[in-house]
């Protein structure tokens, strides 16, 4: 598909909760972009987003901002629901998309999705987990051979956002109340970040086996998981919990890979190799957060500018995805 030569590059936002004060950030960074919409059907919370980032048209409905705007891509920052007609209302109009993760509510929604966008559009999933600079520091750490050929990796995440604060809330519902409607909530809605990075370090997996239950009867989802995957030579374990008491109510993400030459690892905000190689890193968490919304958008841009392929194109998308699947499966059996 050719690149789009037109400068500035206009972009369409839909949704205007949580997720879209990021995505707008991001793209402010930008230079030759341009946000022309945002459209939510609550539409004060629209309005007030087009306030906070100087957007001039405002709308209730994603066919109409569309219709009304000529856009060169849709950033979708709506909803799970909202996902798969927003992407395909944009392919039908030949308006390329990044759209937020998880991309479907199942592995079977987001293929039927690939297949018909495929050849009108081209489809980014906004996976800015493995955009973070302390995995991207882990990337460069494996691909140089610090820690030789990995055999063992643990990834962990942890949060009280599904305890209630002082006040009786529970922050995780607090600041985005749609997860608490998701069927598929720490696997689907936040493991999946971490499906994507491990893959992403250690090549393809395979679930052996999951464990899910859910400790907070304010969800519909669960609240706790974990699954056990096995690679070429590697074996792995994730887990999430986010009802611990004593943790930080913003998700807290600690990993280990074990090579036959060292260890690299993340705990805190330090990132560290040991053995021979031995280096360490110290990361700026809270701005790494929005910096890495910001890369994932960046790379968007410039793939459509230049015509390069993206990182996390759809298809790469459907291998996390299918890892997210297995995990619901080998848990219900």
């Amino acid at each position: 598909m050719q690149p789009i030569e037109r400068r500035p590059l206009r972009v369409a936002i839909a949704g205007a909760g949580f997720a879209s004060g990021l995505h707008l950030a991001g793209w402010s960074r930008l230079p030759d972009v341009e946000v022309v919409a945002i459209c939510d059907p609550d539409r004060e919370k629209a309005q007030a987003r087009a306030r906070e980032f100087g957007i001039c048209a405002v709308f209730d409905d994603a066919h109409r901002m569309l219709d009304a705007c000529e856009a060169d891509a849709l950033d979708v920052a709506a909803p799970l629901d909202a996902h798969v007609p927003l992407c395909r209302l944009a392919a039908d109009r030949r308006v390329h998309v990044l759209c937020q993760k998880p991309l479907a509510p199942t592995l079977a929604e987001a293929l039927e999705l690939a297949d018909a966008v495929e050849g009108r559009i081209r489809l980014m999933v906004h996976e800015n987990w493995r955009f973070r600079a302390h995995y991207r520091a882990i990337k460069q750490w494996l691909d140089a051979g610090f820690v030789g050929r990995p055999v063992q990796a643990a990834m962990k995440v942890r949060s009280s956002a599904l305890l209630a604060d002082e006040s009786g809330r529970l922050p995780l519902l607090s600041r985005q109340p749609s997860l608490g409607r998701l069927r598929r909530l720490m696997i689907g809605e936040v493991l999946v970040h971490h499906l994507d990075v491990l893959r992403w370090l250690l090549g393809p997996l395979d679930v052996v086996a999951a464990r899910t239950r859910r400790l907070c009867d304010a969800i519909a989802g669960e609240s706790v998981a974990s699954v056990v995957l096995e690679g070429d030579g590697v074996w792995l374990t994730l887990d999430g919990n986010f009802s611990v008491r004593g943790a930080p109510p913003a998700p807290v993400d600690e990993v280990e890979i074990v090579g036959t030459d060292g260890i690299a690892s993340f705990k805190g905000n330090v990132a560290h190799v040991t053995g021979a190689h031995q280096r360490s890193r110290t990361f700026d968490l809270v701005a790494g957060y929005g910096d890495s919304y910001a890369a994932a958008i960046a790379h968007f841009a410039d793939a459509l500018a230049t015509g390069a392929p993206f990182e996390t194109d759809v298809r790469d998308n459907l291998s996390t995805l299918a890892l997210v699947e297995a995990a619901y499966a080998k848990a219900a059996a």
